[in-house]
């Protein structure tokens, strides 16, 4: 570690220095760090006004604004909070360094890479990460055997032409067949109990956040959306459940009114 803290002393340039550069990128007036090596906040407001960014309180706050502002990332080494030493609400050296090439970025250049910061280019998984996976421990899970269940997906998925029934999708490597009553043998294996969905909306279906519901006027079973997820998936409420080639392969009224009971206090209005 301290040859780590030594290297980065070295490489990266004095506060003085790196502000004496942005300075002249925007032909500000130079300015020096204060007293304990603090940078004056009309630093950072100078730069704020050159770029046309609004200024905002604390000086860690203003550099960060402007270093999103260039869309590059702000990191805690950039405080001096996150020092060792702790506190003192400034913008340390490597902060400085990210800050100028936010200035660079706005000026149309190509930023320069920071010392000991890494970069996703730069990561690589370990070479024998299949070894080291297969050695990590493991919880063993009951799980409820399910013979012909192979089988049976093939034909709710024929009876449904390969299809989710809420979105239409029809890419079956993303699509399920969930069970409308939870599966408890192989007599809950009928086609009036199930239907096809695509896994993430089975996902919500199974934790009673889709609810369905027989809609008398349409003849027809309504999708709707609770509101915890509504703002993902409200394109889907009140849409029509597709309906499976054979009329006589639709879902249970009963079995749906069964489901909906299980999540009844979930769509109670208080």
């Amino acid at each position: 570690m301290g040859d780590n803290l030594s290297n980065m002393t070295r490489i990266v340039p004095q506060k003085s220095q790196i502000m004496q550069e942005i300075a002249i990128l925007l032909g500000l007036p130079e300015l020096k760090p204060g007293v304990g090596s603090s940078v004056p906040s009309l630093f950072f407001t100078s730069i704020a006004s050159e770029m046309g960014i609004p200024v905002v309180q604390g000086m860690p706050n203003m550099a960060r604004k402007i270093i999103e502002s260039s869309h590059l990332p702000w990191l805690p080494e950039f405080s001096s909070e996150a020092m060792p030493s702790g506190g003192g609400g400034t913008v340390t050296a490597l902060g400085l360094m990210q800050l100028k090439n936010a200035v660079l970025v706005w000026k149309g250049e190509s930023a320069e890479p920071l010392p000991g910061i890494s970069s996703p280019e730069d990561w690589e998984p370990e070479y024998s990460w299949q070894e080291i996976r297969s050695s990590l421990p493991r919880e063993v899970q009951e799980v409820i055997a399910r013979p012909g269940a192979a089988e049976f997906r093939k034909l709710v998925l024929a009876e449904y032409d390969n299809q989710c029934c809420i979105s239409g999708y029809s890419t079956t490597t993303a699509i399920e067949v969930a069970h409308i009553i939870p599966y408890y043998g192989i007599e809950s294996d009928v086609i009036y109990n199930a239907i096809p969905l695509r896994v993430d909306l089975h996902r919500l279906f199974d934790q009673g956040l889709i609810r369905i519901e027989y809609s008398i006027p349409a003849k027809a079973f309504k999708v709707h959306i609770h509101h915890n997820v509504f703002e993902d998936y409200g394109i889907f409420d009140g849409q029509i459940l597709i309906k499976p080639t054979n009329p006589l392969s639709v879902p249970s009224k009963l079995a749906i009114d069964e489901h909906n009971k299980q999540f009844k206090e979930l769509w109670t209005v208080i």
